[in-house]
């Protein structure tokens, strides 16, 4: 991973707009697992190609496929994995109750990609070819265009086991080590790749006022401690500078009045294995 030796090298989260045709054909495709896949395939190719050079065009140094061909930085895995089929768990927000006129006005501006099944059986690949197929677009994708490096972005098993709830492991830290052991292999493949591995966690900050509102401060620091633990289980293989951590507290656009403070925080986030770590200072209440 390249330092900013001379000057501030630039990059992103992640997650890039997709065109509204994709979008719709996104959109087919989780309603109808049989619709047109080769139209898909194109229209993510085509998608890809243009967020890259757009990236490129407007300065970025270090640039991904925008996540493309993604329902979402971490549902897409539950038609990767096996285990998933259970019932759906709803998004879970913050706020609501204390602010009940803008969450009504939020639900408007929800993601149509909600669904969210639990897992209820062992978790394992069953379609390895689209992890290949994301590196193969991107690797076409970015072939020389004029950037620093280029990164791609699975999530941290702890920020899949919270969106994807465990119905089937003794439990959630047998889950997660379970998951580490399935995702290592797309972690290591996209370090083999030469990309930048970015591990998307916003298990470690945005759960606090999500999944794990009910606990104490200490009481999350230790669960946040078992999932830095895993997630270095899970990169073990990779030398330490290939792969960068993104800890988020959401870019909802909820009150963030409960976000955990940074210093409440980073001592548990530097254990991880990843020497590069990035967090967003998106809004004024991030100020502390």
């Amino acid at each position: 991973m390249k330092r900013s030796s001379t000057r501030i090298l630039t990059t992103h989260v992640g997650s890039l707009p997709r065109p509204r045709a994709l979008i719709q054909l996104l959109i087919e495709s989780q309603a109808r697992p049989e619709a047109d896949r080769v139209a898909l395939d194109a229209c993510v190719q085509r998608a890809v190609a243009d967020v890259v050079q757009d990236q490129s065009a407007s300065g970025l140094d270090i640039i991904n496929d925008g996540e493309q061909g993604r329902v979402d930085y971490t549902v897409y895995l539950k038609d990767r994995l096996t285990g998933f089929d259970g019932e759906s768990a709803p998004p879970l927000g913050t706020g609501d109750e204390e602010f009940t006129e803008l969450a009504a006005i939020l639900r408007q501006f929800s993601s149509p990609f909600q669904h969210r099944p639990a897992c209820t059986g062992p978790v394992a690949w069953k379609d390895w070819p689209a992890v290949e197929a994301d590196i193969k677009t991107f690797r076409a994708a970015g072939a020389g265009v004029p950037a620093e490096e280029l990164f791609l972005t699975p999530p941290s098993p702890g920020q899949i086991g919270r969106f994807l709830r465990n119905q089937y492991y003794r439990d959630d830290e047998a889950y997660l080590y379970a998951l580490a052991d399935v995702m290592k292999a797309q972690y290591e493949a996209i370090v083999n790749a030469g990309f930048v591995l970015q591990l998307d966690c916003p298990d470690l900050a945005l759960s606090r006022h999500t999944v794990f509102a009910h606990l104490s401060l200490d009481a999350f620091r230790k669960v946040m401690a078992m999932h830095v633990e895993v997630l270095n289980h899970a990169v073990r293989a990779l030398p330490p500078d290939r792969p960068r951590m993104h800890i988020c507290r959401g870019s909802t656009l909820g009150p963030h009045h409960t976000d955990v403070p940074l210093k409440d925080i980073v001592d548990v986030v530097l254990r991880a294995r990843p020497t590069a770590l990035s967090f967003p200072g998106a809004n004024p209440r991030h100020e502390h």
